[in-house]
């Protein structure tokens, strides 16, 4: 049985006591005797650059690790060690006659300590950090983010084994891996609903914070990556992430919970699918890493999502797009802004295509929209999005699809990243939504889903971001279907461009409302 757990030590760079500050991350541990960690927790160590210089070569010397300081392990109360909280256990008791409260496990904790007994790289990982996330920026943007970025890309893939009852502190077995690996199930796919089990910011109040979300990406073939929108926070690197429901299924390890891109901090958490992990370090043959297989109706219901929702590119702009039909899609203006300079392409479903722009409203106004058109012919595997008759209301769960995160080298087998959430608010004129929401969904499809039908209810347009550029992944506007759809289909019958110009709403409220109100909001 595995089970979350907070894993620190204590850490000093000059020696002094009174200087002592303590370092902190999530784990999992299983066994008994066993710890999996992320390797993060190691930054503030000299040996980190060690690691880093290894550059994925496997370290083995007793010097190394006999140099390494010791664990402590910090587990929900159970078995017979001893509580951390005795002593203010025994004097609340002496304070109040509600004794059966403070058995409460939300007082209770137990520490161990360990000894770190392996450390490794792990080879797919590391690849994606080099194809995928070269240009992020690991951790807070404080401080020198150059060198905190690529501390931060080494050991993002790095892995640290504990363990909590041998005082060897050079134990080097490969049978606790084996181990984990055989309590650990393949990798789910994207929709799946997962539970991460955390303890941010290394305090004691927050330990195994449950948080839930769904898998919205699965990067790599093997594969190397599982993006979540379960919301974390720094520290909980090293958690475990379970499938969710009554039978929970170890899937995975948080790898990341804080990251930028582009200027933008990347809402969704990092997680690396622990069968596929361990089994590149055990050397199991790839075959043996099947990935869960969705319901049927999530599986038609990602079908269809994928065979709607296009990559669109303009230069270095990109954003995603919804096929109309008959050649047409429609995507946000601002992400062809360039086109009379830049050729427009398309990519969906391994077939890659250019597009003309039919119609763009004007730059900076409601609606941010553009009508694109392409050789219909080479779309025939795809389908027509279908666009819901009735508004969305307040509170009714949505998808977001878009295209923030590829490998530009490579996009055989692209599909678009999928984040859950509901509609925060709703007028005629602007959908506001929870959905995790990144550049690259500018364009792409909010969708209802009831049953296995999936219908577009609004066009994603951004984020929301301060002027100071804070920005804000999970606070997002959309254009609602209902104030374009008519518009959109007359054109497509009678090829009217004219009739195209009043879909920038001119009105002022409407304008003034996605201006977010600048004289009356913060933001």
């Amino acid at each position: 049985m595995a089970e979350g757990v907070m894993v620190t030590y204590n850490y000093s760079d000059t020696g002094e006591h009174a200087n002592i500050l303590t370092v902190s991350a999530s784990g999992i541990k299983y066994s008994n005797r066993w710890v999996l960690t992320h390797g993060s927790i190691l930054s503030p160590l000299k040996q980190a650059k060690i690691i880093k210089e290894a550059r994925g070569k496997p370290i083995l010397n007793d010097e190394f690790y006999n140099t390494l300081p010791e664990m402590y392990v910090t587990c929900e109360k159970g078995g017979q060690l001893a509580n951390v909280y005795q002593g203010v256990e025994r004097l609340s008791r002496e304070r109040t006659a509600r004794d059966a409260e403070l058995e409460h496990s939300s007082y209770q904790a137990r520490v161990v300590t360990g000894r770190i007994c392996h450390i490794w790289q792990c080879p797919i990982l590391d690849r994606c950090v080099d194809d995928i996330l070269y240009s992020w920026t690991i951790g807070h943007r404080d401080g020198d983010v150059e060198k905190q970025t690529q501390l931060g890309k080494a050991l993002l893939s790095v892995f640290v084994l504990i363990d909590l009852e041998s005082d060897n502190k050079g134990l080097k077995t490969l049978r606790p891996l084996s181990e984990l690996l055989d309590m650990v199930r393949p990798p789910p796919e994207r929709g799946t609903n997962i539970e991460v089990h955390s303890t941010p910011f290394g305090c004691e109040v927050f330990l195994n914070a449950v948080t839930r979300g769904s898998v919205c990406g699965v990067v790599g073939k093997r594969p190397a990556l599982l993006l979540t929108d379960a919301a974390t926070a720094l520290g909980s690197e090293g958690g475990p992430v379970y499938t969710a429901g009554p039978t929970k299924e170890l899937v995975g390890v948080v790898v990341c919970s804080v990251s930028w891109w582009r200027g933008e901090w990347v809402g969704l958490t990092l997680t690396a699918p622990l069968r596929s992990i361990l089994a590149a370090k055990l050397r199991v043959p790839a075959d043996c890493v099947m990935r869960a297989a969705p319901s049927p109706l999530l599986r038609e219901i990602l079908d269809n999502i994928d065979r709607v929702t296009m990559l669109v590119r303009c230069g270095a702009s990109w954003g995603a797009g919804v096929y109309l039909g008959g050649g047409f899609v429609l995507t946000c203006a601002h992400v062809v802004k360039n086109h009379a300079s830049s050729k427009v392409s398309l990519y969906c479903q391994n077939v890659k295509e250019t597009a003309i722009v039919r119609y763009k409203s004007a730059d900076d106004k409601a609606y941010d929209l553009a009508l694109l058109f392409t050789n219909p012919q080479c779309w025939t595997h795809l389908l027509p999005a279908g666009f819901s008759d009735s508004p969305v209301k307040k509170g009714e769960s949505v998808l977001a699809a878009g295209y923030p995160y590829f490998n530009e080298n490579n996009l055989e087998g692209l599909k678009p990243t999928v984040t859950f959430g509901h509609v925060n608010n709703v007028s005629p004129s602007m959908i506001q939504t929870s959905c995790c929401i990144q550049s690259g969904f500018s364009g792409g499809p909010i969708f209802r889903v009831n049953g296995s039908r999936t219908d577009v209810v609004g066009i994603i347009v951004s984020n929301t971001k301060t002027k100071a550029g804070a920005c804000y992944p999970y606070i997002n506007m959309a254009v609602p279907s209902t104030a374009f759809l008519k518009l959109i289909q007359n054109f497509i019958l009678n090829r009217d461009e004219k009739k195209l110009s009043t879909i920038e709403n001119k009105r002022e409220i409407v304008q003034s409302q996605w201006r977010l109100l600048p004289y009356r909001s913060k933001i």
